[in-house]
């Protein structure tokens, strides 16, 4: 059977919300018979059991393995490159030693010729020549010229030497990198690589297409969401996309990308419920016992202590991010897959890349809502009905009014034909006040003896905008846990099948108004709470 090493490319990726299926191709042309494939450059933390292996036509496949190849790599050779270029920089810092050295020569037979040309003998050869009128050391033409020549020269060789000993130093510090690399490296060094090799059977000699896949823990993706509104319409613009990242060290060009909603991490065994046991709440013993009491070393939890079987944490919503082309569509059993339009590229840097998915338009009813007890504004919000195909996954949006950005929200999952409900931000229009009036306190009851406390509030709003709105306003009254405790709501009156306000089962108020342009409103919140008046009360 003969062995070959192919190169191959992440062809396709499927990414999930923490892992990615990679799919790897790699083309080679093969003689009948038996052959062994071998992948290699593969991710270390790969899944081994997920390896999956395909092929074109015209061939048998046999087995898939996963392998770590040891090996021990030879540096004599990468020892001798080492060695090559540590010689060529000698070499080159010699030639520069010499050059120095004729420099410093050069600038000394200056030296020497400006010595004789101005040295006493020479000037009173001159001063003593017949025929000449004047002497020529004072012609004022040949000094400029001497001096000239003087200044050049030395210029010019002191600017070489400047730059000849800058190249030595550089040369030097090289020297010094290729001294310590060749230090570290030994005779031989043991390494490994991670492979997979494919046993494949040609029938015929010609091309063949294989493809590898296998499943990375780590790459993800999650939705980001645009929505668009406009003062002059009724419809609300939903720009579905996606942000990817991962960080294989290797990038994703030119490739078949595909999203999935499935949720591979979660497990797919059905929980099982254990006993729920209540009891009495105990007080704690006084300290001049504890002192003498065992420790226990392991504490029991709150919820536990107070008689209720601890609650299970609430998952984590995933919120999400990804160049802009709209994706397909497919339907893989309980999940969905968006196949990205176009070759996608995605860097293996961890850095994330914005993708597409779909742009859609909804009919939407906008409405105002307010809860004035934690925030004095009133809330633009849209109600519609995803009536796309897929679900609209939990994430963040940015919201845009007549194409500014205006605020942010978040999305809870939206299954396709359910109605919801999204806060498009903070509209100053609507005035809202939440008011303290007073409290009432006062003791009652000749032998059983009781507090009452009374509480008013007042919710004031003013439309300033130039239409009428309805709004949803919102507040509540506490909820007694103990029958001793008795609370009464006094204001609103919700007994009279009013159909602007509605009370629920958790004592919270509900508002409905329309409210004209310019209109303003009082609404009142008043209740009472009574208890015995030898306990305290908490959470008022």
């Amino acid at each position: 059977m003969s062995k070959t090493e192919v190169s191959s490319r992440v062809s396709a990726v499927t990414v999930y919300r923490d892992r990615a299926m990679i799919t790897r191709e790699a083309k080679l042309t093969l003689k009948p018979g038996e052959h062994s494939i071998v992948f290699s450059g593969l991710p270390a933390n790969l899944d081994k059991n997920s390896l999956q292996v395909g092929s074109s036509e015209d061939a048998v496949l046999g087995a898939c393995m996963f392998e770590t190849e040891f090996f021990t790599e030879d540096v004599n050779e990468q020892a001798s490159l080492l060695l090559k270029k540590q010689q060529d920089l000698t070499d080159q810092l010699l030639v520069l030693e010499l050059q120095l050295h004729r420099l410093d020569g050069e600038k000394a037979f200056i030296e020497k010729i400006a010595n004789c040309v101005t040295s006493p003998q020479r000037l009173d050869k001159e001063s003593g020549s017949k025929g000449s009128s004047s002497p020529d050391y004072l012609n004022v033409s040949l000094w400029e010229n001497l001096t000239g020549f003087y200044r050049n020269r030395h210029s010019s060789v002191d600017s070489e030497k400047l730059e000849s000993n800058r190249q030595i130093r550089t040369i030097q510090k090289e020297l010094e990198k290729l001294s310590a690399e060749l230090k570290k490296l030994g005779h031989r060094k043991s390494r490994s690589r991670d492979i997979v090799r494919v046993n494949i059977e040609k029938q015929t000699e010609g091309e063949i297409v294989l493809n590898l896949s296998y499943a990375v823990p780590g790459p993800s993706w999650k939705p980001v969401y645009n929505l668009r509104f406009s003062s002059e319409s009724d419809r609300l613009l939903f720009e579905y996309d996606a942000m990817v990242s991962q960080a294989t060290g290797e990038n994703w060009d030119n490739i078949d990308l595909k999203l999935s909603t499935a949720r591979t991490s979660t497990s797919g065994t059905l929980p099982e419920l254990d006993p729920w046991r209540i009891n009495f709440l105990r007080p704690p013993a006084p300290a001049s016992l504890r002192s003498n009491m065992p420790k226990r070393k392991l504490a029991r939890p709150k919820d536990e202590l107070l008689g209720m079987a601890a609650p299970m944490a609430e998952p984590e919503e995933e919120l999400v991010a990804a160049a802009i082309r709209e994706a397909s569509v497919e339907q893989a059993g309980a999940s969905v897959l968006f196949r990205v339009s176009g070759a996608a590229g995605i860097a293996g840097n961890n850095n994330e890349t914005r993708v597409g998915i779909s742009r859609m338009e909804f009919p939407a009813e906008y409405f105002y809502r307010s809860v004035p007890k934690l925030s004095q504004f009133a809330y633009r919000t849209a109600r519609f009905t995803n009536s796309s195909d897929f679900p609209i996954l939990p994430g963040r949006a940015n919201i845009y009014h007549d194409g500014s950005m205006i605020s942010n929200s978040a999305f809870k999952l939206i299954m396709p034909e359910q109605k919801s409900d999204v806060s498009l931000g903070v509209d100053e229009g609507l005035k809202v006040e939440y008011r303290f009036l007073k409290k009432f306190r006062k003791n009652e009851g000749l032998i059983n003896k009781r507090t009452s406390m009374q509480f008013m509030y007042c919710i004031n709003i003013e439309n300033n905008t130039n239409s009428e709105v309805d709004l949803e306003v919102f507040d509540q009254f506490p909820i007694s846990q103990d029958k001793e405790i008795e609370v009464k709501l006094i204001l609103p009156e919700t007994g009279r099948n009013d159909e602007q306000v509605s009370l629920d089962d958790e004592s919270k108020i509900t508002w409905n108004l329309s409210l004209a342009s310019g209109e303003k409103l009082e609404l009142p919140l008043t209740y009472m709470v009574e208890y015995p008046v030898d306990r305290l009360l908490t959470g008022l």
